[in-house]
């Protein structure tokens, strides 16, 4: 599979676009216009309480509108906040995990606060300590034209645009169609297990 490991120039990258993301009104747009770029900019501001705050609030009405929408759509399906919402559950987790819109909004504020939580830290060690390239968890992009359209690791290049730096390394990027062959690899996988 063809790929290659680049430093992107930040201001070439564009939010990933799938229908949830385009819905919402921040799939493929550039990283100003990303809903968490304001709540990320608050918090390294100093503002880490309202920023926490607006973050989990946001992820909860996201979360109320797409939480039967598969990830694959950009939805909130089996993802993030549905999973650390389950944790919080005692009785019927497997009926909650299968229709999430079940689930109580108190269950997916700590899932989203969770997920927050997990964020801030993550964005504690880039400032604390530098950006540092993850082999476990790359940031992947595809090659449309001059842009990059991120699929991952977008809290990431956010934090790093917010702090000045110009380019996010270490990004295997894709073409379109190299992404597409992927994707199918993957449901292939699943498929035969």
């Amino acid at each position: 599979m063809k790929f290659f490991y680049s430093n992107l120039k930040i201001t070439d990258i564009i939010h990933n676009d799938l229908d949830c993301y385009a819905e919402s009104g921040y799939g493929g747009k550039d990283i100003k216009k990303w809903p968490f770029y304001t709540f990320i900019q608050k918090l390294i501001n100093g503002n880490s309480d309202q920023a926490r705050r607006l973050w989990v609030n946001w992820l909860v009405n996201e979360f109320f509108k797409y939480c039967l929408v598969a990830k694959s759509k950009g939805g909130m399906y089996q993802g993030s906040v549905h999973r650390y919402a389950i944790d919080y559950v005692n009785k019927n987790k497997h009926e909650l995990w299968l229709d999430p819109s079940l689930l109580s909004k108190i269950f997916v504020q700590k899932g989203a606060e969770t997920l927050v939580d997990k964020r801030i830290e993550m964005i504690r060690s880039i400032i604390n300590h530098g950006y540092q390239i993850n082999l476990k968890d790359p940031i992947h992009a595809v090659k449309v034209k001059n842009l990059y359209v991120l699929k991952s690791g977008h809290h990431r290049a956010t934090v790093m645009y917010i702090l000045g730096y110009d380019t996010l390394p270490g990004v295997i990027v894709y073409t379109k169609l190299m992404w597409e062959f992927k994707k199918w690899l993957i449901k292939i996988k699943k498929y035969l297990k």
